[in-house]
This record gives structure tokens, C-alpha cells and sequence, in this order.
């Protein structure tokens, strides 16, 4: 069955997979009422999640990225992909031209959340490091 959205864990290629437990960094981006949360969308019609996660991140980071695996279970309408980019983790914040996000960030930890719980981004952390 399709996924109705998609979501991706983000983390840099130089980090070969780190854990944010074990020191790596992850990507977040700051939706204006939400908060920080792990990039994503919904899927356009007739459009892959592969295609739509990628059209995504682009859209919400500037960031281009590898796909690894996908976790088709964790939320029953989405799939979350663990992916890497070669993008270097930084303290510098970035913006994309995009309204539905304020701001763009490499996380040691999990960011203050809002809408999400932290549970949820250690369990994913979790997920994808022992996908590894």
C-alpha cells in the first residue's frame, strides 16, 4: 500500500550512519507552528514516495540526498526513509524559499519540539541506526 506522506532522517554521509546518541547530527526544519521536525510531504498524484521524498527535501532544505532504506511501518499512513547527503553537519542555520519553513538545522539532539515528541525522533534515531 502507498504511503499518503513521506518523511526523511537526514543524516551526512561523512558521519557513516552516527547515531545522534553516538554523536551525528540529524537535519530538522522549523515549521512556523509546528516546530522543528524531520523534512517531508505529502505525495503529489501519481508520484513514487521516492520521487515525492526527494522533490521534498529539496524543497524544504536545498539538500540533495542517497535513500537507504525505508521504515513502511512506524506511522500507519507514511513512510520515514533514513537517507545521507554529502552535506557537512554545521551550528549554521540555513532558509530555502519555502513558507511552510522558518529555518534549517544539523541536530546533535533532538530540538525543542512542538507537534512531535521527542520519543518519536529517539525512535527513529534508533530505527536507523540499527538499519545500518
Amino acid at each position: 500500500m502507498m504511503p499518503k506522506f513521506v518523511l526523511a532522517w537526514i543524516t551526512s554521509s561523512d558521519e557513516h550512519g552516527a547515531s545522534l546518541q553516538d554523536g551525528g547530527h540529524v537535519v530538522f526544519v522549523r515549521h512556523p507552528e509546528r516546530g522543528w521536525e524531520i523534512p517531508g510531504g505529502h505525495l503529489n498524484d501519481g508520484e513514487s514516495p521516492e520521487t515525492a521524498l526527494r522533490r521534498e527535501i529539496l524543497e524544504e532544505t536545498g539538500l540533495q540526498i542517497t535513500i537507504k532504506t525505508w521504515n513502511k511501518t512506524y506511522y500507519p499512513e507514511g513512510w520515514v526513509a533514513s537517507v545521507v547527503t554529502d552535506a557537512k553537519p554545521s551550528s549554521q542555520r540555513w532558509e530555502v524559499d519555502d513558507s511552510k519553513v522558518e529555518e534549517i538545522g544539523w541536530w546533535s539532539e533532538v530540538p525543542p519540539v512542538i507537534m512531535w515528541t521527542k520519543q518519536e525522533f529517539i525512535d527513529l534515531d534508533e530505527w536507523c541506526q540499527n538499519s545500518n
